[in-house]
């Protein structure tokens, strides 16, 4: 049986963190776990077709979160202050 917080790290992307919503490419479709951190405090929605808004979920800058999610799913940012930043959407699998 799998520890469930050991992962083998799959493809990764990079999504920017703007004054608008950018969304990352689907995840592979049997992805079902995902890692993501960003460079500044962002607004993040995750879903088939996302879109960030100020009713989002906030991630902190520089924290780590692990979310599970339905393969081909995409992630979407939006910056929460003035400050551009990037993000890391890392696909998991145990």
């Amino acid at each position: 049986m799998n520890s469930p917080t050991t992962f083998k790290p799959g493809a990764t992307q990079t999504v920017a963190v703007g004054s608008s919503s950018a969304a990352s490419n689907a995840v592979n479709a049997q992805t079902t776990t995902i890692r993501i951190v960003s460079t500044v405090d962002a607004y993040v929605e995750v879903s088939a077709a996302p879109t960030a808004t100020s009713s989002s979920f906030i991630l902190p800058a520089f924290t780590v979160e692990y979310l599970r999610c339905a393969g081909s799913t995409k992630v979407a940012m939006l910056r929460v202050g003035s400050v551009t930043g990037t993000s890391r959407v890392t696909e998991l699998s145990q």
